[in-house]
């Protein structure tokens, strides 16, 4: 899951701020990412469970997302990106009530359910590039 993140989060400064700056911090924030997940198991194996570093990835990357939202659109369909963080917003949910969901029935967790949950953004991302196209620049009122 931070993999696809951090290359929504690349993907998203090369089409609204800079495509060369996006497919420069691409590798960056993928190593970053990945770094954030074996810190994280390192921490496990020595029963400290340190998620700081993996919940700042996380947080950064969604303010990230969030200031690249400022830029205008290049393509159309960008309501999709909130349906998507829809889905991203629903995994971590199901994420924190893993143990709770599984009692109701016990037969399936909100971690499982995660990431069905976290699937789903991946599949509206993929629809949203196969449907959108590019934006049509407005023409500016004036004198002709």
């Amino acid at each position: 899951m931070t993999i696809v993140f951090m290359s929504i989060v690349a993907a998203m400064i090369a089409e609204r701020v800079q495509l060369r700056l996006g497919l420069l911090l691409m590798p960056l924030l993928l190593v970053i990412g990945v770094a954030s997940v074996l810190q994280w198991y390192e921490s496990e194996l020595h029963g400290a469970g340190d998620l700081r570093f993996y919940a700042a990835v996380q947080a950064y990357s969604a303010l990230m997302l969030l200031v690249v939202l400022l830029f205008p659109a290049r393509y159309t369909r960008g309501y999709d990106l909130a349906i998507i963080v829809g889905f991203y917003a629903l995994a971590k949910a199901l994420e924190e009530l893993d143990k709770p969901i599984f009692h109701i029935g016990r037969i399936v967790s909100g971690h499982s359910l995660k990431h069905l949950a976290a699937a789903g953004a991946g599949y509206w991302l993929l629809r949203m590039l196969q449907l959108r196209r590019p934006a049509v620049e407005r023409a500016q009122p004036g004198p002709h």
